[in-house]
């Protein structure tokens, strides 16, 4: 999606009471070109850390202090092995979960957080108008490296990304719809960093595309009267 694509709005006119975060500052640097400077009233954007533990944590106290209505978590993910979502899709979380690979493989057991996370349903028609694709999402740990290990934590979901469930669980506790937003820069896998290191500035620019297209067309359809 070119800039020039993107929905036009009035710079004057307040964005949805919204909180958009991603790990680090890379993945944020295309949304805030397109948000402008400085950012409409009602958008807060934030990097809030890499893993479940710290997004949890400063996801946290981002609605502590902004209460948002809404966070929309940025970033890039790996596909899972078989999952049908390539390299360069983007995708809009339906859900996520963790994963670890002791419990994947029948040696553990996980006596908390079994259950996936239900990501907002509001975002989808608007995400996937602009170009995104429903998948669920595993959150790993650490960043699978084995091809063999990659296929047993795929039917636990789409796609891999390491802090997505941090972010819905912060969000879940607090009340607080959570959209998620990945490009897809690689394939899980053992060659899944070379490629991420290859991909992913236009994987996180393209997931930038199409939350801030999703983000002003649901804004614009809240203010047009009944």
């Amino acid at each position: 999606m070119q800039e020039s694509d993107n929905p036009a709005r009035d710079p004057s006119e307040p964005l949805a009471n919204v909180l958009v975060v991603a790990a680090w500052e890379p993945e944020l640097e295309r949304f805030r070109a397109l948000a402008g400077n400085p950012l409409p009233r009602g958008l807060v954007v934030e990097p809030v850390g890499i893993g479940p533990v710290d997004t949890a944590a400063r996801v946290t106290r981002c609605i502590l202090q902004h209460r948002p209505e809404l966070v929309v978590l940025l970033g890039t993910c790996g596909s899972a092995p078989g999952s049908g979502v390539g390299r360069g899709d983007v995708i809009a979380g339906t859900s996520v979960r963790l994963a670890d690979p002791s419990v994947a493989e029948g040696r553990a057991a996980m006596p908390y957080a079994e259950s996936a996370i239900a990501l907002d349903e509001a975002m989808q028609p608007a995400l996937v108008a602009a170009g995104a694709r429903p998948a669920s999402i595993a959150n790993t740990l650490g960043i699978t490296t084995d091809d063999a290990l990659a296929t047993v934590l795929a039917p636990l979901g789409g796609v891999e990304h390491l802090e997505a469930y941090g972010v819905a669980r912060a969000c879940q506790l607090a009340e607080v719809r959570c959209a998620v937003v990945l490009g897809v820069a690689n394939v899980v896998g053992a060659r899944g960093r070379e490629e991420w290191r290859a991909n992913h500035v236009a994987a996180s620019a393209r997931a930038a595309d199409i939350a801030w297209d999703a983000l002003v067309r649901t804004s614009t359809t809240r203010r047009s009267p009944a």
